[in-house]
């Protein structure tokens, strides 16, 4: 745990300035595309860019800051964007079509956008075009918001969508706040409240992945107060929105011993067999096309594009196979006696193999990163929002080409912050080793 300062004028001071700039930050990307129409990419990496300025000053701060300005800016924050457009992403209207299909009493894991089946609501309900050939991917709790989303109609639809995730967003905070001061570390409390990542892909994205992190963050706290039953239902609750919080059972299992880890599974599978075993009765087939969206989707993962370019396809498969084995056995060495550090691998490992990892990806990774700072993790999670560079051809251009020079910047990062991490425990081993002498 960091030292505690005695706060100071000035070094409070500092920090309200920061959340000041932060809140205002917030506003910018109202007027990104009538002032850069054809690089929103590019001023989205600008807005990110200030606000984790404006968090890193709050955070270095610590507890000189209140908690409770922290609390205010990032509540105002997701506040101001809930009216945002969505410059980064168009998948909130995929989200949309997906409930306005299952409402239409069609099972969205079968009928893609394409069909003629739903022919008469593509007049209605706008759908990203390159969506058009593959069904739905989302699992079904995940449907049944946007179903919730779409009864407001393809109007108000959208506003009812981005109020259930700016809602998740914010309940994160107060939560955050909880968790961090039960866990003595609430001089990080700024890397959650004032998160460009989470503000940013909760207000402008509109990414359902918020709700994923606000899981998280439950799950988290609940397995700080050995409450097995609740960590196994929330993350199960979890897999039924995205299947991420699934690899989060087994660090957290096994940090909690075996008689925990029975109730904890047991309330997860329970979770997952009343939500996929209601959508199979209504006559859903929740199968998706996940494997076809890694098949034709490629962003955001150094590691994978690197394997690619210098690998054929079965030795690449089996690199990133033992690559997996090898992480997920370090998590498995870690979770006992580390587990914030065995959570965080164990979320990280499928997004640092998969060919895709969007920004809005990292989002469960947010609290988690409060838990246990890491130069690694942080430089990860504010460098990632990089690779929206793409954005700027494919909103004037039509064409989803990413670049290189973000992957690397990102990789490169990845490599700095290892390097610092192994330094500072290396630092802090030896000085216990002296302690001891």
């Amino acid at each position: 745990m960091s030292e505690v300062t005695a706060p100071t004028p000035s070094r409070a001071g500092v920090g309200l300035a920061a959340c000041a700039v932060f809140v205002a930050a917030s506003i910018a990307p109202y007027f990104v595309t009538a002032l850069v129409p054809a690089h929103t990419g590019t001023g989205y990496i600008a807005i990110h860019a200030v606000m984790t300025a404006a968090m890193l000053m709050a955070w270095a701060r610590g507890r000189a800051v209140p908690m409770q300005a922290l609390i205010l800016a990032g509540i105002a924050a997701r506040l101001i964007l809930l009216a945002a457009p969505m410059l980064s992403s168009n998948d909130a209207e995929r989200y949309l079509w997906d409930g306005a299909v299952a409402l239409a009493g069609f099972d969205p894991y079968s009928v893609p956008p394409a069909d003629p089946l739903v022919a008469p609501m593509r007049a209605i309900w706008a759908t990203p075009p390159e969506h058009a050939a593959y069904p739905t991917l989302y699992p079904p709790l995940a449907i049944t918001l946007f179903a919730l989303s779409a009864l407001a109609g393809p109007v108000w639809g959208i506003w009812v969508w981005k109020a259930i995730a700016t809602a998740a967003g914010i309940a994160l905070v107060p939560l955050a706040a909880r968790l961090l001061t039960r866990w003595q570390c609430e001089q990080h409390f700024a890397l959650v409240a004032l998160s460009p990542l989470l503000v940013l892909e909760t207000g402008v994205g509109a990414h359902l992945d918020a709700i994923v992190a606000l899981l998280v963050g439950g799950a988290m706290h609940a397995s700080f107060q050995k409450r097995a039953v609740w960590v196994g239902g929330l993350l199960g609750v979890g897999v039924c929105v995205k299947f991420l919080p699934a690899i989060a059972l087994m660090p957290l299992a096994i940090a909690m011993g075996w008689r925990a880890a029975l109730r904890m599974g047991l309330a997860a599978i329970g979770a997952i067999a009343v939500i996929y075993g209601t959508a199979l009765a209504i006559g859903w087939r929740p199968i998706g096309s996940l494997p076809v969206f890694f098949e034709k989707w490629r962003n955001g993962s150094p590691l994978f594009t690197l394997l690619e370019a210098w690998l054929p396809t079965p030795i690449l498969l089996a690199v990133i196979a033992v690559a997996g084995a090898v992480l997920m056995l370090t998590v498995m060495v870690f979770a006992r006696q580390r587990p914030v550090i065995a959570t965080q691998l164990a979320i990280a490992t499928p997004l640092l193999l998969s060919p895709v990892a969007f920004p809005w990806y990292l989002l469960p990774l947010v609290p988690l990163a409060a838990l246990g700072p890491g130069a690694t993790l942080l430089g990860w999670l504010s460098l990632s929002p990089l690779v929206y560079e793409v954005r700027d051809r494919f909103v004037s251009d039509g064409v989803w080409m990413p670049a290189i020079w973000p992957l690397a910047i990102i990789g490169g990062g990845w490599m700095i912050g290892l390097g610092i991490d192994g330094l500072r425990h290396w630092r802090r081993r030896l000085a216990l080793t002296d302690g001891k002498h």
